[in-house]
């Protein structure tokens, strides 16, 4: 069974007052905001010991198994990323279903937690669930303090794009994708409200700026969509987290 936000607590060396910051801010209850502050202080300990790392040492979990492996090229980054999944409706009926029609979502970089505690990355798409959507202005995720790393969008409908020029000092290029595999979350995702979204297996096209050569999306969180139509807008968001592992030539 996937590890809860329990294991999470194996981080953290001892009590700590309750922060009022993230009670104040995102209106959690006592204990919820006392659990994460604790959290974020460990993670931002882990952070500061992992400033430097052997990407070789990142893998992609094992239930991606049966995507292709990314076998010749090296691990460049890992992101939590952290938005919506964005769907339209025929109309706002039982006999209408959901059509995906692109995601929105803001990057932050765990590239240097996935190489040294794989077992704490795991758990950071379901600490970003349960924090509010990251404003524009925000270029660090709580409670882990993770710094932005760039902007996922579509073009159309069908082409992911993740922007990884964030300012005029980080320019890492921009993997335009095509999906080419995809499996259901298992079994053990946090699924929201409506489940889990699919892990995906894409690889990069023509217009890609960098050595980027395939994107898999796993350990989502939330983001699928009802199975109806039903009293849904014609246009709708559903939130989600996940990860994302960046593949390049080395």
């Amino acid at each position: 069974m996937r590890p809860s936000f329990c294991v999470l607590a194996c981080f953290v060396a001892s009590a700590l007052a309750a922060p009022t910051w993230l009670d104040d801010i995102y209106d959690y209850s006592q204990e919820m905001a006392s659990f994460l502050g604790e959290v974020s202080k460990e993670i931002e300990k882990v952070s500061l010991r992992a400033s430097t790392c052997d990407t070789s040492k990142i893998a992609l979990p094992a239930y991606a198994s049966s995507f292709p492996s990314p076998s010749g090229l090296t691990p460049v980054y890992v992101a939590v990323g952290r938005g919506t999944q964005n769907y339209t409706c025929a109309t706002s009926s039982s006999n209408s279903t959901p059509v995906a029609i692109g995601a929105v979502a803001r990057l932050y970089n765990a590239t240097c937690i996935a190489a040294n505690y794989p077992t704490l990355l795991e758990q950071l798409p379901d600490l970003a669930y349960n924090i509010p959507l990251p404003g524009a202005e925000e270029d660090t995720l709580p409670p882990a303090n993770l710094e932005l790393l760039g902007h996922h969008y579509f073009q159309g409908t069908s082409t992911p794009i993740f922007n990884l020029d964030t300012t005029s000092e980080h320019q890492n290029g921009i993997a335009i994708t095509k999906k080419q595999g995809a499996i259901d979350a298992p079994s053990y995702a946090v699924k929201g409200g409506t489940g889990a979204v699919q892990w995906l297996y894409l690889t990069t096209i023509d217009g890609t700026v960098g050595d980027y050569k395939s994107v898999y999306r796993v350990t989502t969180v939330s983001g699928a969509a009802p199975e109806t139509c039903k009293n849904m807008q014609s246009t709708f968001t559903v939130q989600y987290a996940a990860l994302y592992y960046f593949y390049g030539e080395s």
